[in-house]
């Protein structure tokens, strides 16, 4: 009985702080070298109580394994914190107010890499004196910054790592791996084909999804509803930049 009320406890806490980003969490650049770009960030307060905002630049490094890391600027090779430049670092936010932050990015002349990235860390907090009590409840987003070298091209490369295919789910998926050097969106298309070559099932993946170096993503499609049996899968894959990938895979349907 214990863990409900727990519960229940730290949502009517932690509901009246909220700070939301109105601007998207990404941001994909296409600057030439020697250019600056200027990028609006949005943030509003859609709380109850007056919150303290501040940014921070940083790197951030994907891993398969574990998901995101954030590190101290200019701590990676693919780096480009120190390109970025915060109009304000730190602001108030009363309930219902709208800030909106320039960041602009300053593409060395010399720059001799085809991608890059880093982050701007939004931390927010409510001001000490709103909350009387509970929690003090502290919020982090990360809005990502990904550059694309317009002049060099870079190293595309999707890595098939799984295939999860089941009849008992509303989805059957496929989990890549970007080894590239540089960020793409990918959108996928399935076909199986029977045994006679006829394509019995013909369907795009879920939705695009977005892939950093070395960052692991899922792209689902529906359920087929074919009978048991042994099919050839194909599987085209297309980037945001036109480049395709294939995987193909005898699967088994079924039991």
């Amino acid at each position: 009985m214990k863990l409900p009320l727990f519960f229940s406890l730290l949502w009517h806490c932690t509901l009246p702080a909220q700070i939301i980003v109105q601007s998207g969490l990404t941001h994909r650049l296409e600057t030439p070298p020697g250019v600056a770009e200027t990028v609006p960030i949005s943030l509003k307060n859609v709380g109850a109580v007056a919150m303290d905002c501040q940014l921070e630049i940083s790197d951030v490094r994907s891993s398969c394994d574990s998901g995101y890391k954030y590190l101290p600027a200019g701590s990676t090779e693919e780096s480009c914190a120190h390109w970025l430049e915060l109009e304000r670092e730190q602001f108030l936010l009363h309930p219902g107010e709208e800030q909106l932050i320039k960041v602009r990015l300053n593409c060395p002349i010399s720059v001799g890499t085809a991608g890059a990235r880093a982050c701007v860390l939004v931390n927010s907090k409510p001001v000490r004196d709103s909350l009387e009590s509970g929690l003090k409840v502290r919020v982090r987003y990360a809005i990502n910054f990904l550059y694309r070298n317009p002049v060099i091209p870079g190293v595309v490369a999707l890595y098939a790592q799984r295939l999860e295919l089941t009849k008992d789910q509303p989805f059957w998926a496929l989990r890549f791996q970007n080894t590239g050097n540089v960020d793409r969106i990918v959108r996928s298309h399935a076909k199986l084909i029977n045994g006679d070559g006829k394509v019995v099932y013909s369907k795009p993946s879920e939705k695009a999804r977005g892939f950093v170096p070395n960052q692991c993503r899922t792209l689902r499609f529906p359920t087929p509803e074919i009978p048991d049996g042994t099919y050839q899968m194909i599987v085209v894959s297309e980037t945001d930049q036109g480049e395709r990938f294939g995987v193909t895979q005898k699967v088994q349907w079924g039991e």
